[in-house]
């Protein structure tokens, strides 16, 4: 149940305006060339130990070797470094099969699924380092080396500020810093890339004009890792410094902060799987939410369309698994005939009450229900249209009363409309079905004339009731 529309193209924009340096294609040939005179056992054996080092690569994902070096220079083995993948983390394929033909790479990326974040290696060279003007001079270096950006970038980019943290420990000599660099991106909005790496000397070669003599020279560059977390929560300072000391295999002197914590102080209470067997109606909800729990661990979700699930219960935890391996946890207290759950993930509580025929006792919502007390249809609310601009799109959504509706957004005077279907997974989340065969879905919260909409791709989205 994922919002796919405008966030996920926001993102890729983003990505896609990061432009990285090329160069070092040729960092292996000296490494694979042979001495003529080399006796036949001498190749066998050379033979061999490549073999044995192209079958380790295969299965090593535990590190991979990374050259930060310029271009095509002759320092190959002096900026080739050994990177790490931190605990639960893992190394793309891209960057495997890159490391099994070459023996290093230019870029390691590293993604963690579970802590929500992901890791790229990064280059950026001093101006001085380039031939001639850079087209693509990035605002990290720009601000980092030269203290502002040219006009060039100014065009483009407002806004353009930067803060640089010392993480308190050293790879390789060098002082290993954290450096946030946020700026408005044209067309859209406002953006924060997190680096976290060293700064340090970097030797480099160029031709003079007009002589081609080639002069050997050093200037400063910045080798480290682009951070991204694509989760509820920011990389804190802690899991910037334990990432990176992870990657760099060194000790940041942070402990694990992705590591769960056994909760010691307060004694969990255990949940009797047979006592939530049984339906479970929560009568204040727009739909009458059902939970019906069955005694084989199987069950069925009621909130308009019905959904099978199966569930698990551990100490206070209550798992259940609807289809396609949609897993929701909750902590779940059971007292008598009331049960309440809290969704782990957002915080959302509710409360259910078992079902009257099951009790043998109509239950207080039930009495008022037949006694005609009106509840409000929190549902209702979001029928009409709502519109939104600050994800730098103009975009529109029309909720009609029929389960139906329409989704439109404008970029550089360009508009682009799909109709859509949708139904609740609960009172508070909307499932979108897009004319298009793709689906969505976000949680809601409506106050006056403002809806703020929440995902794993925004957090916080204000739409205002038109």
């Amino acid at each position: 149940m994922r919002f796919k529309k405008t966030w996920a193209m926001l993102l890729a924009a983003a990505l896609a305006a990061s432009i990285s340096a090329c160069g070092n294609q040729n960092q292996n040939e000296n490494s694979e060339s042979t001495t003529e005179n080399t006796t036949e056992a001498t190749e066998d054996t050379t033979a061999a130990s490549e073999t044995e080092t192209t079958e380790e690569n295969k299965t090593n994902a535990d590190s991979v070797k990374v050259y930060y070096g310029w271009g095509d220079s002759e320092d190959e083995a002096k900026y080739t470094t050994e990177i790490f993948c931190p605990e639960g983390a893992k190394f793309s394929d891209h960057t495997l099969k890159n490391y099994e033909e070459d023996g290093s790479v230019m870029t390691a990326e590293i993604d963690d699924e579970v802590n929500e974040y992901s890791a790229t290696s990064n280059t950026h060279w001093h101006r001085d380092a380039y031939s001639s003007e850079p087209t693509a001079y990035p605002i990290i270096a720009q601000l980092y080396f030269d203290g502002e950006i040219d006009a060039e970038t100014a065009a483009e980019n407002s806004n353009c500020s930067q803060k640089v943290t010392p993480l308190g420990f050293k790879w390789n000599g060098y002082d290993v810093i954290m450096i946030e660099t946020t700026y408005t991106f044209k067309d859209y909005g406002e953006q924060t890339d997190l680096f976290a790496g060293v700064e340090y000397d970097l030797d480099y070669w160029k031709v003079e004009e007009g002589t081609g003599e080639v002069k050997d020279l050093t200037t400063k560059a910045l080798f480290g890792f682009d951070m991204y977390s694509y989760g509820f929560d920011d990389l804190t300072q802690d899991k910037c410094a334990w990432i990176i000391g992870e990657l760099f295999g060194v000790d940041s002197g942070v402990s694990n902060p992705f590591a769960v914590e056994e909760d010691t102080t307060e004694a969990v209470v255990n949940v009797d799987k047979t006592a939530l067997v049984g339906t479970w109606v929560d009568l204040t909800s727009d739909w009458e939410d059902t939970y019906i729990f069955n005694a084989d661990g199987t069950g069925t979700f009621i909130s308009g369309p019905e959904y099978d699930f199966t569930y698990e219960v551990n100490g206070d935890t209550l798992t259940v698994t609807f289809e396609e391996d949609d897993i929701e946890e909750y902590t779940a207290t059971v007292d008598g005939s009331k049960l309440v759950l809290v969704d782990k993930q957002f915080g959302h509580e509710q409360s259910f009450t078992k079902s009257a025929e099951e009790t043998g006792t109509p239950t207080e919502a039930e009495t008022e229900e037949s006694a005609g007390t009106d509840e409000p249809d929190s549902k209702s609310e979001i029928i009409g249209t709502w519109k939104a601009s600050e994800s730098g799109f103009v975009e529109i959504f029309t909720f009609k009363a029929d389960g139906t509706g329409e989704y439109s957004y404008t970029y550089e005077g360009e508009i682009t409309e799909c109709g859509f279907t949708y139904e609740f997974f609960r009172s508070d989340y909307v499932d979108i079905y897009y004319d298009d065969n793709t689906e969505g879905g976000f949680e809601f919260k409506i106050a006056d004339d403002k809806m703020t909409v929440r995902n794993e791709y925004v957090d916080g989205l204000v739409y205002t009731r038109q």
